[in-house]
C-alpha cells in the first residue's frame, strides 16, 4: 500500500499574523516542503496576516483561555489520573503546596487540554484526515500543547512533538512558580526538541529521568548567505540591540553602561519598541544626551529583514543582550553570522552561542553597568588582529551550530522518523 499523505496541524502563538514569533520564519518553508497538507492553528485572534504563507493552507484562529464549557468540564475531572498525578507531583517533586493559585493554573491547562483535544477530534473528522499520516506539532509546550498530548494518548498512531524555549520551560519565571502538565505532556509526545542545552537539562531533571527518550535538542537556525565579517569602524564603535523594550530585557543597564563611557566615540542604535518606551528615551536623555562622545538612536521596531539589511549595509562592531533572562536568543544568533561580536549575559542558552573571548563577552546574570562598560571598552582597546579572529570566529560558530539549512533539514529528518 502507498504511504498515507503526511498532514501536519501547526500550532502556535501568533504566527502568520502579528509581528512574533519571526524565527518561524526561517523553519517554515521547509515544513512547507515536508507535509502533504498544513493547518495552523493560532491564539493570535486580533492581528492581521503579516507573512506569506500558501493560499493552500488552512488557518484556524482559536482564543488562548478556554471557555466556561472547558472549565466546568475541567472541574468535574478532578479526580482523573491525569490530575491526580500532577497533584502528587506537585507536592512530591516540585516542592509546592497545591493552593488556589497552583490548582487554578492546573485546571486551566487541562480545561485547554479537553477543548483542543475536541478540536483536533473534529478536524481529523471534517477533512478526513488519515491518523497514520498525521503530525501534530506545537512550537510552544504551553496550554494548547497539553490537548495535543491528551489527543496522542488517545491516538497512539498520530505523531506528537513540540519545542520549548524559555518560559515554557523554567518554573522560576513563572507565577506561582509552576508550569502545569510538563510531565503527561513530555511523556504523551513522541519527542520535545529543545533548543538549548540548558532547557534539555532542565527537562531532564524535572522529569527526574523518566522520560529522557522524549527529550532531544534541537537548535534553531538563521539564513545568511553573506557571510560577512565585518570590518570595523575607524575611530568609533558602532553598537546594536534588539529587542522588546520590557523590564527582563534590561536595556537600561546599556544606557547607565555608555554613559560612564568619556573617551570613545560611540553610535549605539536599539531596534524594537515596548512599554518602557517612554521611559527608557527619557533616561537616555537624562544619561546620555550631553555626551559629546555618544550618539544614540531608538530605531523602533522594524521587520526582521530590515534588521539583517542593516547588518549587511553598515559596519556593525558589537551587538549587547544583557536580558535577565533568555532561551536562545535569535538576535544573537544573527549578529554573529554577520561576524560581529556580542556581548551578552550568562542565562539560558547564551553560554551555548558565546565562547568568551571567541565570538564574544559572557557577563554575570547579575552585572552592573560597570561590568558592561568594561566590556566595550574591552573589545575597543583590542589589537585589529584579535578583534578580526573574533569577527570570524563568530560566523564559524554560526556555520556550525545555527545554520538553517542544516538544523532545520537535521530537525525534519528527525520528525519524520519518528515511528
Amino acid at each position: 500500500m502507498p504511504n498515507s499523505p503526511r498532514t501536519l496541524i501547526f500550532l502556535t502563538d501568533s504566527f502568520p499574523f502579528g509581528s512574533a514569533e519571526t524565527f518561524i520564519e526561517n523553519e517554515f518553508p521547509f515544513l512547507v516542503e515536508s507535509f502533504d497538507r498544513i493547518f495552523i492553528i493560532t491564539v493570535n485572534l486580533v492581528d492581521e496576516k503579516t507573512r506569506n504563507i500558501p493560499d493552500n493552507i488552512e488557518i484556524i484562529r482559536i482564543p488562548f483561555k478556554p471557555s466556561f464549557k472547558y472549565k466546568v468540564l475541567s472541574l468535574l475531572n478532578y479526580f482523573n489520573p491525569i490530575i491526580q498525578r500532577e497533584l502528587q507531583l506537585i507536592k512530591d517533586e516540585f516542592l509546592l503546596k497545591p493552593n488556589k493559585e497552583v490548582l487554578y493554573v492546573l485546571l486551566a491547562s487541562y480545561a485547554k487540554a479537553l477543548e483542543v483535544n475536541d478540536l483536533l477530534n473534529d478536524l481529523v473528522s471534517k477533512h478526513q484526515i488519515d491518523k497514520s499520516g498525521l503530525y501534530l506539532y506545537s512550537y510552544w509546550m504551553n496550554d494548547v500543547t497539553s490537548g495535543i498530548a491528551l489527543f496522542r494518548s488517545k491516538n497512539p498512531e498520530v505523531k506528537a512533538i513540540c519545542r520549548v524555549h524559555r518560559w515554557d520551560v523554567y518554573f522560576e519565571t513563572q507565577t506561582p512558580p509552576y508550569l502545569p502538565l510538563r510531565n503527561f505532556m513530555i511523556e504523551a509526545l513522541d519527542m520535545v526538541y529543545c533548543i538549548s542545552l540548558d532547557a534539555l537539562g532542565y527537562l531532564e531533571k524535572l522529569t527526574n529521568g523518566r522520560a529522557d527518550h522524549h527529550l532531544t535538542l534541537s537548535r534553531l537556525g538563521t539564513f545568511n548567505r553573506e557571510k560577512i565579517k565585518t570590518l570595523p569602524n575607524q575611530g568609533f564603535l558602532r553598537i546594536i540591540s534588539c529587542s522588546n523594550l520590557i523590564p527582563l530585557k534590561r536595556v537600561h543597564l546599556i544606557i547607565e553602561a555608555l554613559a560612564l563611557i568619556d573617551d570613545i566615540k560611540i553610535d549605539w542604535r536599539h531596534f524594537g519598541k515596548g512599554p518602557l518606551d517612554r521611559e527608557l528615551k527619557k533616561l537616555a536623555a537624562e544619561k546620555l544626551s550631553s555626551k559629546a562622545n555618544i550618539e544614540y538612536t531608538f530605531a523602533g521596531q522594524i521587520s526582521n529583514t530590515e534588521i539583517l539589511q542593516f547588518y549587511k549595509n553598515n559596519k556593525v562592531d558589537l551587538f549587547i543582550n544583557v536580558s535577565e533572562t533568555e532561551g536562545i536568543p535569535v538576535s544573537i544568533i544573527e549578529a554573529n553570522s554577520f561576524g560581529i561580536a556580542v556581548i551578552g549575559t550568562l542565562v539560558g542558552g547564551v553560554g551555548e552561542i558565546l565562547q568568551e573571548g571567541e565570538n564574544g563577552f559572557l557577563l554575570k546574570q547579575s552585572c552592573l553597568p560597570r561590568d558592561i562598560s568594561d566590556a566595550i571598552v574591552k573589545f575597543y582597546r583590542l589589537d585589529e588582529s584579535e578583534k578580526q579572529r573574533i569577527r570570524e570566529n563568530a560566523v564559524l560558530i554560526w556555520e556550525q551550530n545555527y545554520s538553517a539549512e542544516r538544523n532545520y533539514r537535521d530537525f525534519l529528518d528527525s520528525v519524520l522518523s519518528l515511528t
